[in-house]
């Protein structure tokens, strides 16, 4: 059953206990919560629509105070992205420091130094190499250092105005690795083209885009990567977010809670619905979690 927030109620939940963590992954001493007899030790975050409002185009005042707090209480803050390092660099998020980074749904993973601590490139190319120089639909191809498209058309233009982002540079392909590639296609149209791609996964995350990577590639395998490193079990970590290629993130962690501004299908697979973005809905599902 969902639970569905309505009002902001806390729900009262227990501190556990507080003990150290060594090394770069880590803090000091470590505060944890119970949320229904689970202690909580990391949480996944996406960005665009769960952290990063749109409509005003910045982190709500009540999310970065809330992000501060968890900081405080020393529960660890992962971001789980889509968006490439280089982007995350330009956006108002770039001033909250997290403790790693899963970027390009789980395919190139940083710590909190910025070491890659797990990568898992697209091996099998060919096809999407075919249709990025046919120039038959846009295709980004994006590579560790950077990313780039081989046309723009207004597909193109719609999605990145819908998550406040420039439009990518026009550039050639020139044989370095490729861990995501994005397509604009809508979904009617999908099949045409990505039904000729072989071992890859493909999520949608706009009416007018796809991501497409490594077959058994999405945020939850930079999520098991990390709670490895870090010792904790998936029970211990909770996860917020809105768009599709959340899902599986939001049904491997304890308590995955969809935003209020995410589609019914999101919803219908968490554990908690919380308040839109703009409606103070990061603080707010925190809150459920016992964490503020």
């Amino acid at each position: 059953m969902i639970k569905v927030s309505t009002t902001g109620m806390v729900v009262p939940l227990k501190t556990d206990l507080r003990f150290p963590i060594p090394g770069q992954w880590g803090h000091g001493d470590r505060i944890i919560q119970s949320c229904g007899g689970i202690m909580i030790k990391a949480i996944f975050f996406d960005i665009d629509g769960t952290i990063l409002s749109h409509r005003i185009k910045d982190v709500p005042i009540s999310t970065r105070q809330a992000l501060c707090q968890l900081s405080d209480i020393h529960v660890d803050r992962v971001i789980a992205t889509g968006r490439h390092s280089t982007e995350i660099d330009r956006l108002p998020v770039n001033d909250i420091k997290f403790d790693a980074y899963i970027t390009l749904n789980g395919q190139l993973c940083y710590n909190l130094k910025g070491n890659v601590f797990y990568e898992n490139p697209i091996k099998e190319t060919g096809e999407i190499l075919k249709f990025f120089h046919s120039s038959t639909v846009p295709v980004m191809l994006v590579e560790k250092d950077r990313m780039y498209i081989n046309f723009i058309n207004n597909d193109v233009v719609q999605a990145h105005e819908a998550i406040s982002t420039p439009l990518p540079t026009i550039m050639e392909y020139t044989g370095n690795t490729i861990y995501q590639a994005i397509f604009y296609v809508k979904k009617a149209e999908q099949s045409k083209i990505t039904g000729c791609l072989k071992n890859v996964e493909i999520t949608r995350w706009n009416d007018s885009a796809v991501d497409v990577v490594e077959k058994g590639g999405s945020k939850v395998t930079g999520i098991q990567k990390y709670l490895s490193i870090k010792e904790y079990t998936r029970e211990e970590a909770a996860a917020f977010g809105d768009g599709e290629n959340d899902i599986e993130m939001l049904r491997y962690v304890q308590e995955g809670i969809a935003m209020g501004n995410a589609n019914d299908f999101v919803k219908s697979i968490a554990d908690y619905v919380t308040a839109d973005i703009d409606d103070n809905g990061i603080e707010k599902g925190l809150r459920y979690l016992g964490l503020l």
